[in-house]
């Protein structure tokens, strides 16, 4: 009879709780969406005889387990913290930065990809197709880079990092620099302030007024000041995406966000409807619901839509469509008083005629908006030429 060592029972227990948690997986009802990580999570994949010939079950029943972990935040958590102790700088795509900043990882793969070439080429045709229809004073494309850019000093020591700045500076030379704004020349002027959040890849309301400055200014608009709008902190418990895809509640070390939305005579009588459907229509461009949620940002224009269509009682004659990433949605209020409607188009989610639609909402006003990191990984900004 073979004596039972010590090192047999750890191998027997670490193989027990492997296959329970397997099991775990296998077994309970999968969750669609989780909140955590902001994000819908693997569902268990259809068995069929193509799926197991090109070897593509397994590789989603492997996404599906892997999503559908019981307790899978938690045990993000443990890898976080053993990623930590043992000296690392970073784990799953998320830098450990200086003074509880978390940075997300891009670099030259993200950058040099044939998405991110084609992406330039796309917007360098639709500034010949709409340049000289709207003029280089109403027509902008304005890109923001991410913290990791403009707060290079709150990095890890010798994190590596892409040079954004040079690939804005790319997409000048082929769009042309009449039209392309770097809003990082304005953001690095205020990076000693809360100008992105800690735990989240957006710019804070601050950051993003910043960003509101070049682009009022390249739109010939009048800026308006800071001081003369009402600010309001909503929330102190915000924890972002970055945060999400480490959970730092077992290590520590970061403060979670607070968000602040502004406040005018205009911003105020705005109201906003969601892909054109009567019943998602809203009194406020701000949903303070979203602040119970786990996604606070969204408390900005509810979060991503198809069209988010913003009415308001000014008489300009002008409107102003935004094509758009996330960031755009702290920045829009600044732009309400200088249009009679702002439109918000998410090219993720809008699959109709570009062209067609301009025509059909009278546009006065252009303006392309993104992160880079966004602009240079997003599959649909060929949509721009339909």
């Amino acid at each position: 009879m073979k004596i039972l060592t010590y090192e047999n029972a750890k191998i027997a227990v670490f193989g027990t709780t492997l296959a329970a948690l397997f099991l775990g997986a296998v077994l309970h009802k999968p969750v669609e969406f989780s909140e955590t990580e902001n994000r819908y999570l693997g569902q268990r994949p259809k068995l069929t005889t193509a799926k197991l010939l090109d070897g593509s079950f397994m590789k989603d029943y492997e996404t599906f387990i892997t999503d559908q972990f019981p307790n899978r935040s938690f045990f993000m958590g443990v890898k976080t913290a053993v990623e930590r102790l043992r000296g690392r700088a970073d784990d799953n795509g998320v830098y450990f930065g200086k003074e509880g900043y978390l940075f997300g990882k891009y670099d030259g793969a993200l950058f040099e990809s044939e998405t991110a070439e084609n992406n330039i080429s796309a917007v360098a045709e639709f500034v010949k197709l709409y340049g000289d229809k709207f003029g280089k004073e109403h027509f902008k494309i304005a890109l923001a880079p991410s913290s990791s850019e403009i707060l290079k000093d709150k990095l890890p020591a010798n994190a590596p990092v892409y040079n954004q700045t040079g690939f804005i500076d790319k997409i000048k030379k082929e769009a042309g620099e009449d039209y392309v704004i770097d809003l990082g020349e304005n953001l690095k002027k205020h990076a000693d302030e809360y100008i992105y959040f800690r735990t989240d890849h957006h710019w804070t309301t601050l950051g993003a007024y910043y960003g509101y400055e070049a682009i009022a200014a390249g739109l010939g608009l009048e800026v308006q000041p800071l001081e003369k709008l009402k600010a309001e902190t909503v929330s102190n418990d915000f924890l972002g995406t970055y945060d999400s895809k480490v959970n730092t509640g077992i290590t520590g070390g970061v403060d979670a966000d607070s968000i602040t939305i502004y406040s005018s005579a205009e911003i105020d009588k705005a109201g906003m409807i969601w892909d054109n459907d009567k019943d998602k229509s809203f009194d406020s461009i701000y949903k303070m619901d979203a602040l119970k949620g786990k996604d606070k940002y969204t408390v900005f224009f509810g979060g991503n839509h198809s069209v988010t269509d913003i009415k308001t009682e000014n008489k300009t004659g002008k409107t102003l469509l935004i094509i758009k990433d996330s960031f755009a949605h702290n920045l829009a209020p600044f732009l309400i008083k200088d249009y009679d409607r702002i439109i918000m188009l998410d090219l993720r989610y809008f699959n109709k005629s570009l062209k067609k639609y301009l025509s059909e909402n009278k546009i006065t006003d252009l303006l392309v908006l993104y992160s880079t990191p966004d602009f240079a990984e997003d599959a649909n900004i060929g949509r721009l030429l339909r």
